[in-house]
């Protein structure tokens, strides 16, 4: 045999080789036995169920939903509902960042970074009346932000940090 035959000869093999895996690829794959099929609906439900479930067990107001089981999903079709938004959860004024700060509603970038730099020169805020010393934050702003806003600092005596020279 010569060179140029044996070079011909493994060109086919090579063909016929990939001309198989091609066929295997390309075939359908087996219909899910009934069997399957139940185990694919359960886990199905299993998902959808912790899809539906609070972030957080301590949620309170997601416990009766958690409670409830999903035992078919082919009978009726259950609408995906998307976990709690970050403007669902209370903003911690004391330590939270501008870009934070921008989430809650009428607070701007520029309040946001007036509301920093407030904290950080007098330190924390402590109540929404603490907020209020941040020019621009009036009872009105603050009213709005109240149950989207937390604090976890002391706020300061208005007369801390001054320096005073006899």
């Amino acid at each position: 045999m010569t060179s140029g035959e044996r070079k011909a000869l493994l060109f086919l093999a090579g063909v016929a080789v990939l001309g198989g895996v091609a066929r295997v690829v390309a075939s359908p794959a087996p219909a899910p036995t009934a069997a399957e099929r139940g185990a694919l609906r359960d886990q199905i439900g299993a998902v959808d169920s912790a899809r539906r479930a609070p972030p957080h067990a301590s949620d309170r107001r997601h416990a009766a939903r958690r409670k409830r089981v999903v035992r078919d999903t082919t009978s009726v079709p259950t609408p995906i509902q998307s976990p709690p938004s970050p403007a669902d959860t209370p903003i911690d004024v004391d330590v939270a960042d501008a870009r934070a700060l921008e989430a809650l509603p009428g607070v701007g970038p520029a309040l946001a970074r007036r509301i920093v730099a407030d904290r950080e020169a007098r330190g924390a805020f402590g109540s929404l009346a603490g907020l209020e010393r941040v020019r621009g934050v009036g009872p009105a702003l603050a009213r709005r932000v109240a149950s989207h806003v937390t604090f976890s600092g002391v706020s300061r005596p208005s007369g801390a940090g001054a320096v005073h020279s006899p």
